[in-house]
């Protein structure tokens, strides 16, 4: 059987004030008339059951996601005492589901990335299985459309099977967020995807590479996977979580398995990682500018400036600015440096004053 895990548990720090620790990204509108999270439900619901659907997040999100996914409820949420990174999310995920089905086929999702249409995902979602009940760990990997430095890659050896119209390429390696010049090299050799963070395979051989590449996870994974449904459970995941590193599965799995397929797929695929990225989805004014609420420009272009009703904003003379509002909250930041916002909220968190705006 086929089961969905959707990684609910991200800060979405950079679309700081809008997203908060009690409210991040993924519960958003950011480009279309859904939040993010409800997006990814609805590409993969009534499709696949919603009994097999799987959110991984903090437990001060999971009533967020009950009130914006009527359609789920407690049975559907896998609990992080604390977050430490896709490596731990997905191994928890992993011994939940192991209890369900040995043989289960995981698609892990994010939460917060726009992809359409949603046939061609669905077309891509199958192959994928496919390919994973091979014992292969399966990505997709989506082609460059510009020398991206925000996010991963991954160079593949070539076209070696063709499933459903779809390309699967053998891996070669995966390479982290590239400096311009490098993003650059990589786009033009036509060897290189984007690397989307989403993966197929069945239960067994991710828990396999897991006790191969990270053995203190994989202890740690089967010590909670004993205690499922015992009065045990929480103390024990909450006890084995405190004393794990926060290591990605790219990392920690990715980087060194040999199973590795990659799938490059015809889904439109982004992360729409930051601010600037509403340049490409929201509609723009006749000087270019991206306005939400009560906001007065003049002489400004290319700007985004995200106010509320009943709090003016104001811009003159200024070019490639984003403003944005949230409450007590304001950020005022251009755009070539919307990627360094994460710093000024470590800044933050070190400030008592400060730490309650975050």
């Amino acid at each position: 059987m086929v089961y969905i895990v959707i990684m609910a548990g991200g800060k979405g720090e950079r679309f700081w004030p809008k997203s908060t620790r009690t409210m991040p990204k993924q519960f958003h509108r950011i480009a279309s008339d859904k939040t993010m999270i409800q997006e990814t439900f609805y590409r993969v619901y009534p499709e696949y059951e919603k009994e097999k659907i799987f959110f991984v997040l903090g437990s001060h999100l999971t009533q967020t996601v009950i009130h914006q996914l009527p359609d789920i409820n407690d049975q559907n949420c896998i609990v992080e005492p604390v977050g430490r990174n896709t490596a731990a999310a997905i191994g928890l995920a992993a011994a939940r589901i192991s209890r369900l089905d040995h043989e289960a086929t995981m698609v892990v999702l994010t939460a917060d990335h726009l992809v359409q249409p949603k046939d061609e995902f669905l077309k891509a979602v199958k192959a994928a299985c496919e390919v994973a009940r091979e014992g292969r760990i399966v990505t997709f990997g989506i082609k460059p459309v510009r020398p991206a430095t925000e996010y991963g890659y991954i160079e593949v050896s070539g076209r070696v099977q063709e499933l459903y119209g779809l390309w699967v390429h053998d891996v070669k390696r995966f390479t982290e967020k590239p400096d311009e010049t490098k993003a650059q090299r990589f786009v033009e050799s036509g060897r290189f995807l984007w690397n989307s963070g989403m993966f197929v395979f069945r239960v067994k051989e991710i828990l396999e590479e897991i006790r191969q590449h990270m053995p203190a996870l994989f202890s740690s994974i089967m010590r909670i996977h004993g205690s499922m449904g015992s009065s045990d459970e929480t103390r024990i995941t909450e006890q084995e979580f405190s004393t794990l590193e926060s290591v990605s599965i790219d990392y920690g799995v990715m980087e060194k398995s040999d199973r590795i397929a990659c799938i490059e797929p015809g889904f439109f695929w982004d992360d729409i990682g930051s601010w600037s990225s509403l340049d490409r989805y929201r509609e723009k004014d006749g000087e270019g500018n991206v306005v939400e609420g009560d906001v007065v420009l003049f002489d400004s272009r290319d700007n985004i400036v995200l106010g509320e009703d009943e709090a003016v904003i104001s811009l003159v003379g200024v070019r490639d600015i984003i403003v944005v509002k949230d409450s007590n909250r304001i950020l005022v930041c251009h755009k070539t440096h919307d990627q360094q916002i994460k710093e000024v909220l470590r800044r933050m968190a070190e400030d008592e004053k400060l730490c309650n705006y975050l």
